[in-house]
């Protein structure tokens, strides 16, 4: 399997691919309100992927998420879905936009040469989030071809289509829990505050799907906990406070409890499987 299969993907795709995302977006002033549309109306197009905009203004962070399990799938679709929207914001810009630097959780590949062709700036590994890293002063670039006009129009018949769609909690909650898990900070409180409504609200649309927050915590942790071990530039203290757990022993307790095996096995474990498989082709 070519190792940045997602990113050759990622290098066909144009702005006619989105659809009337691509109308929306390419219709607002600024490169930061093409963002922030794009996190709004990004499920219009791919439920599959989910955007957050942290626009702590001098520093700007667009991370990067799928719904996928599994961790060589769920790696190629984040670098796809990052190449993609890294591509349609230099569109955009007609290439102007350049980011400060792109991160991802995954670690770093034998091959460089695609994520630098395709992505074009500098790439960090093993980081603790997926995210396009901007500086505030260059979202203010004008997006030259944008018609207020037609961004009004356009806007209105996406929210429209917004209002329709059924609201899925759960995977909203999931993409909220990912975010705060390293944090330590990581409550039903807190991720009914982040979702906009009040924590009883968010356990009765939870519980119509038969989930709670608790159960949704402990899934993530348990996807995390396997995602961040797969990475062996990982120290177990890392993964730990990560996870948001006070200790590495701690984390080593839940995780036993969880897997029925340490995680220094489980990763080796991991690797041996890895290694039987074969090595990854890169033709």
């Amino acid at each position: 399997m070519q190792e940045a299969f997602g990113l050759l993907l990622a290098e066909t795709r144009s702005l006619a691919n989105l659809g009337m995302l691509a109308l929306a977006i390419r219709e607002e002033p600024t490169l930061r309100a093409a963002m922030q549309s794009c996190v709004r109306y990004m499920r219009l197009h791919n439920a599959g992927v989910q955007l957050r905009l942290d626009d702590a203004r001098d520093v700007v962070r667009l991370h990067v998420g799928v719904n996928m399990q599994g961790h060589g799938v769920w790696r190629q679709a984040i670098e796809m879905a990052t190449g993609v929207v890294l591509r349609m914001f230099s569109m955009l810009t007609r290439n102007a936009f350049r980011p400060a630097k792109i991160t991802f959780t995954h670690e770093r590949p034998a091959s460089l040469a695609v994520h630098r062709r395709v992505l074009g700036t500098a790439i960090e590994f093993s980081q603790e989030c997926n995210a396009i890293v901007c500086r505030g002063r260059d979202l203010d670039l004008p997006i030259p071809a944008a018609d207020p006009t037609l961004n009004r129009e356009v806007k209105r018949w996406l929210d429209v289509q917004l209002a329709s769609l059924r609201d899925e909690p759960t995977q909203r909650a999931r993409q909220i829990v990912r975010m705060l898990l390293p944090s330590g900070l990581c409550s039903v409180d807190r991720v009914a505050q982040h979702l906009g409504m009040h924590r009883r609200t968010l356990n009765r649309h939870l519980a119509a799907e038969g989930e709670s927050v608790a159960a949704i915590i402990h899934a993530v942790r348990a996807e995390l906990a396997k995602e961040y071990l797969a990475n062996r530039k990982r120290k177990l203290y890392e993964v730990a406070d990560l996870l948001g757990f006070a200790s590495a022993s701690d984390f080593s307790r839940w995780f036993r409890g969880q897997f029925g095996e340490t995680p220094s096995d489980w990763a080796a474990h991991y690797r041996e499987s890895k290694a039987a498989a074969g090595p990854v082709s890169h033709k």
